[in-house]
């Protein structure tokens, strides 16, 4: 999921060490009180944006493989009831990364800004803060799933067919809540701190002991949907205890120290971060509205297909998220430094990426449609086959659309303008497209259910583009120059 701002060799906002110096290249110094700081890298704005979103598409790629690995080892391993089952709960993990995001997004930004005006003691008290909240949460979280087991097994949408599996599938990922929240935080500030490729190598190491666990515990231990998710948590942990290494080490730009709780700083943090939050929780609350009304007007072999779709889509949705998560930390550093120029230049940047990225990946899934079903579907039937592509096929002509949202959301977010943000969240996460769902199945039911996000997709682009256009003006009548 994630969701997301992220860097590659320099922060979003760092106290620069010689303004005027011909060459930007990133170095560590430490000031007069002891502390590190950097200067942002790379040999033009381009080069910068390049280096961040590579980073970051990279670190999210994979990181989205950790669900797609559970569905297809599970799939090949128990059957098409437990990768159903696997999907059923994917809105919980969604929830923990959405919190992870709704505070890691606001955090980063608000450190990028603090480093960017060198109030280097307030950016390590937030930090701290933060990380101190999300273990709470975290552990909030695990009591609560294992003391309200069977709610929650209802609430996500299980039958008496995938009860059980939904259950075991829980009951080995909610030890773990912590983890999964605190792990993708860190990912995020990390990046912030300027050591992306720390970053990428640690999601790269997390989803590949995902995978070697994920085999031993379904193949070799026999553990099934349970063995999965003990897997994933395990994964996470591990992310975990390398970030907080990074963190305890002398070369930070932030670091941990004593903090006095401030809730104050949440009416400010919280909002920056909501936008993102709500893009990576409406994911999982539309897959959990998707399979109750597919189950409803179409049965339980559309439930499938819509699985594999969900899993696809997550992947895309990720891909777009690392080009919008990527350039945030930039927007945020030049927009605290009043170069509305350099804020334009990367929404420029952005746009031309997303739209490259959209003709590649509509095409691409498109054609190999067939192939990506039978993946997951390898011992389903041909018919069960056949509909999942076409069902696949008409879904995927919202993704022509889908990258342009997410990142004009993001950018607003960048600039701080939490509420346009997210009415473009929640509009194409949950709210229209909720809405053109109910419509569609109620006029039409069956096959019109997968034109859904190509309709509220489209909407919504309607309004983040109107959106885009009112904060550029705001930019030019503003007279701040780049």
């Amino acid at each position: 999921m994630a969701c997301f701002s992220v860097l590659d060799e320099a922060g979003p906002g760092y106290a620069i060490i010689d303004p005027t110096a011909k060459r930007r290249k990133q170095r560590r110094g430490r000031d007069e009180k002891g502390f590190v700081i950097l200067q942002l890298a790379g040999k033009s704005l381009r080069s910068d944006f390049t280096r961040f979103v590579t980073a970051t598409t990279a670190s999210l790629m994979v990181f989205s493989l950790y669900s797609m690995v559970d569905g297809l080892m599970v799939a090949r391993g128990v059957g098409e009831y437990a990768m159903s089952a696997v999907n059923l709960a994917i809105p919980f993990t969604n929830a923990l990364f959405s919190l992870a995001i709704l505070f890691a997004v606001g955090t980063s930004t608000i450190i990028a800004i603090y480093l960017a005006q060198e109030k280097r003691e307030e950016a390590d008290r937030l930090f701290s803060q933060n990380l101190a909240l999300l273990l709470g949460i975290g552990l909030a979280i695990t009591a609560l799933v294992f003391v309200l087991e069977e709610p929650f097994g209802r609430l996500l949408g299980a039958t008496e067919a995938t009860a059980d599996y939904v259950r075991e599938y829980l009951f080995g990922l909610a030890p773990f809540s912590a983890c999964f929240i605190i792990s993708y935080n860190l990912e995020i500030l990390v990046k912030t701190d300027g050591c992306p490729r720390l970053a990428t190598l640690c999601v790269i190491t997390g989803c590949l002991a995902n995978c070697v666990m994920d085999y031993i515990a379904i193949f070799w231990l026999d553990m099934g949907v349970f063995g999965a998710a003990v897997a994933t948590g395990l994964s996470q942990l591990l992310t975990c205890v390398i970030y907080i290494r990074h963190f305890l080490s002398p070369k930070c730009s932030f670091r941990l120290r004593r903090f006095r709780f401030d809730p104050h700083i949440y009416k400010r943090l919280l909002p920056i971060g909501f936008a993102d939050g709500v893009t990576e929780l409406c994911n999982g609350l539309m897959i959990l509205l998707f399979n109750r009304t597919v189950l409803r007007c179409i049965g339980q072999d559309g439930v499938v297909s819509y699985t594999v779709i969900a899993y696809v889509n997550t992947l895309l949705i990720n891909l777009m998220l690392g080009v919008a998560q990527g350039s945030q930390p930039l927007v945020s550093y030049h927009y605290g430094k009043g170069e509305s120029g350099a804020c334009r230049r990367l929404l420029r940047y952005g746009l031309v990426t997303v739209a490259g990225l959209t003709v590649v990946c509509f095409a691409g899934l498109y054609a190999f449609a067939p192939q990506i079903v039978r993946l997951y579907l390898a011992d389903a039937t041909e018919q069960l086959v056949e509909y999942s592509v076409f069902a696949f096929r008409r879904y995927s002509f919202s993704y022509l659309m889908l990258g342009f949202n997410l990142l004009i959301g993001g950018y607003l977010t960048a600039l701080e303008r939490a509420k346009p943000a997210i009415c473009i969240s929640t509009g194409r996460g949950l709210i229209v497209q909720s809405a053109v769902l109910l419509t569609l199945a109620g006029l039409f039911g069956g096959n019109a259910i997968w034109m859904t996000p190509v309709f509220s997709e489209g909407a919504v682009l309607v309004m983040a583009v109107l959106f885009l256009r009112r904060n550029l003006a705001q930019f030019s009548a503003n007279g701040q120059n780049g």
